[in-house]
């Protein structure tokens, strides 16, 4: 006799939205650290892919639930902050001298907030570890996978090196760095040390591998917030959060105050000393423009047009108070100062792990990598996804506790009965 199944069968729909949901998680956990080793575009072709499809399944589920998350995150004081911020960047577009490029440096910007407040509203309450086991997964892989790659660039001839430092290993190398993050939060929230240390010391090499490019500094503050917020969650948070936050703000204070050192060592002014230099200068003869920017896209067009000298800074930092001004900077550092503090309240090793995802990625942009590029914004928005959907996966059921009496006996019915 065969008997049923004591589970209730699938809906269809609710089984394409399972698959359609696991495939977008696992092109944005998976299939995005290894592809962006070979391919440059990968992060900009991907993370849409993975949302859209994790929209898709979020629709065909709970349609109503899924436009009630959207609501409330745009509606939220952090979403309207920065709904705030992208506003005022698109605004600049009437001051901008590059109204070309500068349109499609916004429109960018735009699309990569709105994948993220999509994302975030499609993932479930609830997420399976199988799916969430996929980060650590890809990160792990994709670091092995870099190390390979560049111990076979180092042994190759050198014209084939410097071809290949054209490639995107380079671009690759700082997207796995940026996604070891969320990896090593979730192995640590379930307790897999062992894993996260080997994953670690992996991510830890690869690191080294680019200690000239800064990655490797910018990991090492990355570790210092994981090391502040493991020891006090809520005083290593807020100290985190208004670090980054008053950099953003104070930001034009910088190059008065950091001068008189750098003028101490010729060798080391010839290098960073200049661009402060120029940074002072641009300050002093134009303080009107501190307030309003000078309009979105002006930094990378003027040194390519030659409006401003090629030794400016490539920092974020100057590049924020440059183009979007006082009122662009200070919307950035409460942006900040909102993801920051909502990283600490996550529980468990989140919370260290997300803080040091922000400290990492801002050190980054503010030693001049790739601040508003759109491979970057979208490599932005996958991790900020990971940490939603980790965060979504923490919960913990329990068993109930079986009675410790004895078992009634069973009655004896005869045979005839």
């Amino acid at each position: 006799m065969i008997r049923p199944n004591a589970q209730t069968p699938l809906d269809p729909a609710t089984d394409a939205a399972l698959l359609l949901r696991r495939i977008g998680f696992a092109t944005l956990a998976l299939a995005l650290p290894l592809a962006s080793l070979v391919s440059r575009r990968a992060a900009v072709v991907l993370v849409p892919i993975g949302v859209i499809l994790l929209s898709i399944a979020a629709l065909i589920e709970a349609p109503r639930w899924f436009a009630g998350n959207i609501r409330a995150s745009i509606f939220s004081r952090a979403g309207l902050t920065l709904w705030a911020l992208v506003g005022w960047a698109v605004l600049s577009l009437v001051w901008s001298p590059y109204t070309g490029s500068a349109t499609e440096k916004a429109a960018n910007l735009f699309l990569a907030v709105a994948l993220g407040f999509a994302g975030a509203a499609a993932l479930p309450e609830r997420m399976r570890a199988s799916n969430l086991n996929l980060a650590a997964l890809g990160a792990g892989t994709a670091a092995i996978f870099a190390l390979g790659l560049l111990l076979t660039e180092a042994l190759s001839p050198i014209d084939s090196r410097a071809a290949n430092a054209a490639g995107s290993v380079e671009r690759g190398v700082s997207i796995v760095l940026i996604m070891a993050w969320p990896a090593l939060a979730w192995l640590l929230s379930r307790e897999r040390g062992l894993t996260a240390l080997g994953l670690a010391l992996v991510v830890g090499l690869l690191a080294l591998s680019r200690i000239e490019d800064g990655e490797a500094m910018a990991m090492l503050c990355g570790a210092i917030a994981f090391g502040a917020v493991s020891a006090n969650r809520m005083v290593g948070a807020r100290l985190m959060a208004g670090i980054l936050a008053g950099l953003m703000l104070l930001a034009p204070l910088l190059p008065f105050l950091l001068l008189p050192f750098f003028r101490l060592s010729p060798a080391v002014f010839s290098t960073v000393g200049t661009g402060l230099d120029i940074w002072a200068d641009i300050i002093s003869s134009r303080p009107l423009q501190l307030i309003t920017g000078h309009g979105l896209d002006t930094v990378l067009r003027g040194r390519t047009t030659g409006a401003l000298p090629l030794e400016v800074p490539t920092t974020i930092l100057f590049e924020t108070w440059y183009e979007l001004g006082l009122v662009g900077a200070a919307t950035a550092a409460l942006c900040l100062y909102f993801a920051v503090s909502a990283a600490g309240r996550m529980p468990g090793a989140l919370a260290a792990g997300g803080v040091a995802a922000y400290v990492t990625a801002f050190a980054l942009a503010a030693l001049g990598f790739a601040s508003f590029q759109t491979w970057w914004l979208m490599t932005l928005t996958a991790v900020a996804l990971l940490f939603t959907a980790i965060a979504r996966g923490q919960y913990r059921t329990e068993r109930p506790v079986a009675p410790l009496g004895r078992r009634p006996k069973a009655p004896n019915i005869p045979a005839g009965e």
